[in-house]
Order: structure tokens, then sequence, then C-alpha cells
């Protein structure tokens, strides 16, 4: 018996795996790469058959009714505007938030959330015991001092008295005619009055509590005008200006769109997202608008009248550029056309042609994929 060592054994039985296993990685490369080659010769072939059947359709003069069926459309010109759109908010041109300027209990809420209200009207009382108690003393002691002040006026006036005597009453007869007008003003920042027209939209205080400068006591807002702000793109800052029409769709309405029109732009880039505000004064006519509601804004920011316009869907693209098939007539006989054109803006499903078609000629429009150049056409 023959004995192979183990080192060794082990040595040849890897290396065979080896062998093996690097084999097939080999050969599925390269039948990868041959299939991309023969789908590319393939797809090469096509392009070649379609375009030797498109000659052969116009050297064959007798398969002049068997061409491919097509409509056409004549170019010329027409009216072209693109619009883009962006999201706002409404905010309502007139609101106030009421807050007391001076404390106070609240003695008496007048109003209720939903009410309409008048510019001046009276919404709250508050609590004027101490301020009207203060009036009173003051009075009291006015009235005494005015007395004073007279008679040592009168005896002044006489050379009698000294000049002391008579500038110190009149000093304290004003000065408590001074206080009185402050106790007095006091007494009038208690009861709180609407300083607009509008609608009370909220009362987060209730009768009987304590109301401070500075708190919230009422909210509220007149909805006859609002303005409505966007943010847009900068790259849109030159095609946009004051007094532009534009539309508003609301997004809580889906069908409710009317026509505005601009009423400011920012002079300010926002940094953060390279956008400036714009506002659009809308009056509330409907009533439907209401304060933060979102809307879609539609800009118009290009418009040309004599533009050459054809459908988006008929415009193909090789390793040339984009290009459209023309119909042109020959003996008779209608033929497809290759051509190369430049394009412009788009909308919706139309885009404009800013060269390579001219007034008067023919684009396939129907029946477009089935042509190539020089195919035999049937107009229809």
């Amino acid at each position: 018996m023959i004995k192979i060592k183990t080192p060794l054994l082990l040595f040849s039985i890897g290396l065979i795996i080896s062998l093996v296993s690097c084999e097939p990685k080999s050969d599925l490369a390269t039948m990868q790469e041959d299939l991309k080659t023969k789908k590319t010769n393939l797809s090469t072939l096509k392009l070649e058959i379609k375009e030797l059947e498109g000659k052969l359709n116009m050297l064959d003069t007798t398969s002049a009714l068997k061409g491919v069926a097509v409509n056409i459309s004549k170019v010329m010109p027409s009216h072209f505007e693109h619009y883009f759109s962006v999201n706002g908010g409404f905010e309502a041109e007139d609101y106030a938030y009421i807050s007391p300027e001076t404390s106070g209990q609240i003695v008496e809420i007048l109003v209720a959330e939903g009410q309409k209200v008048k510019k001046g009207q009276l919404l709250v009382k508050l609590n004027t015991s101490i301020a009207e108690s203060s009036i009173t003393e003051i009075e009291t002691a006015l009235e005494l001092s005015k007395v004073v002040y007279e008679k040592q006026k009168e005896l002044w006036a006489k050379n009698i008295g000294s000049e002391l005597d008579y500038l110190r009453a009149k000093n304290d007869y004003q000065r408590l005619q001074n206080q009185k007008q402050t106790l007095q003003n006091q007494l009038d920042m208690a009861y709180i009055k609407s300083p607009i027209t509008g609608v009370v939209d909220d009362i987060p205080k209730n009768q009987g509590e304590l109301a401070m400068p500075g708190q919230l006591l009422m909210k509220i807002v007149n909805l006859q005008n609002f303005n409505f702000f966007a943010e847009v793109s900068e790259a849109y800052l030159p095609f946009i200006h004051v007094g532009d029409k534009v539309n508003l769709k609301l997004s809580a309405y889906e069908n409710k769109t009317f026509e505005a029109k601009i009423t400011r732009i920012a002079h300010i880039i926002n940094p953060e997202n390279r956008s400036f505000k714009v506002q659009i004064f809308v009056k509330n006519t409907s009533g439907i608008i209401k304060p933060n509601m979102l809307a879609e804004v539609t800009f118009r920011d290009f418009e040309d009248k004599e533009a050459l316009v054809v459908p988006s869907i008929i415009i193909k693209k090789d390793f040339e550029g984009r290009y459209v098939f023309i119909a042109v007539k020959k003996d008779g006989d209608w033929f497809a056309k290759k051509k190369y054109i430049e394009t412009g803006r788009s909308k919706a499903d139309e885009t404009m042609l800013t060269a390579g078609l001219n007034i008067g000629e023919f684009v396939i429009v129907n029946g477009y994929n089935q042509v190539v150049d020089g195919s035999l056409l049937s107009v229809k």
C-alpha cells in the first residue's frame, strides 16, 4: 500500500478546488461581456433596419398607399404662458390681542366669543372701587385747596401776606388737580374697549379672575381684509412684480379659486432657504377665509404672444439632442423628416420651441412612434 503524507494531500486538494472555482468565474465574465456586445449590436441593427425600411418606402413608388398612418398639425404662432405655484397662508390685516393696562379683578365681561364688535365698544369692566374712593378723597381735598388758594390770591393781590404762602397754596391746588387726573386715567383704564371693528375670537379669562398687564384678556379679529404671504425662490425674482395678477386656490375648498394682485415684495432674501416673501391683499367678500388658512398661489413668470408650441409628448431625444418628426410633401407623397429642435419652457402638455421649426411646417402629432426619417406617410 502506498502512503501519502498528509500535508502534501491537503495542498493538492486545495489546488484542485481553487482551479475549479476560478474557471466558472472567468467563463461567467466572458459570457456577460459577450451578451452586452450582442445587445448593443442588436439595437444598432434595429435602428439600421428602420432607416432602410424608410428609404425603401421612399424609393418604392408602388407602395404609395401603404404609408404609415399619421395626423399632422401646422406650426403657427400662438399665445404661450408659463406658471409656477407655491403654498402660503392668510393673516388678518386687523387683529388685536387685548390686554389690560392696569391690574384689577374682572367685574363684568360684556361680550361673548363669536360676537361682532365695533371700534370703541366696551368689552370688559375691572374693579374700580379703589380708584373711585381715591378720586372722592382727592375731590374733597381739592375743594379745600381751591378755597385756600383763592384766599391767598386775593390777599397777595392786596399786598397782604407773604409770597411764599401764596405760592404754596397755588402749588397744593395744582398738585391735587394733577392727582385727580391721574386717578381718572386709571379709572378709565378699568373700562377696556375694542381698538378695532371685528369678531371676538377668544376670551381666555372669566369673570372674577384677576387681570394683569401683559396677560391675554381677549382676541379680536377683523375678517374683512386679509394678507396672503408666500415664500418664493429667489430664482423667480426677475419675473414677478408688484401689481401682477395671481390666482389663489384655497386648500380647504378644492374648487374655490379667485384672482388677486401682488401688493408687496420683500427686499430681503432669506439666507436659510434662498427665498423672498410676497404679500397679496385679499378682500374676504365671501367670508370663507380664516386666519392661518393655507392656499396655493399661482404666478405667471413668462409670456410670449407669438410662440411656436408643440405637444410635449411628440418630442424625442437621442445622442445628438431633442427632435420631432415633421411631414414634408414630395412628388405628391408625404414623407417623415427628422428635425432637431431647441426647447424652452413647458407647461402641462405643451412645450415652447426656441429653434428648429419654422412657421407653416407640419409636425406629426399622431403616429410619430411608428415612423423614422424618410418613412412614407398616409396623412389623415
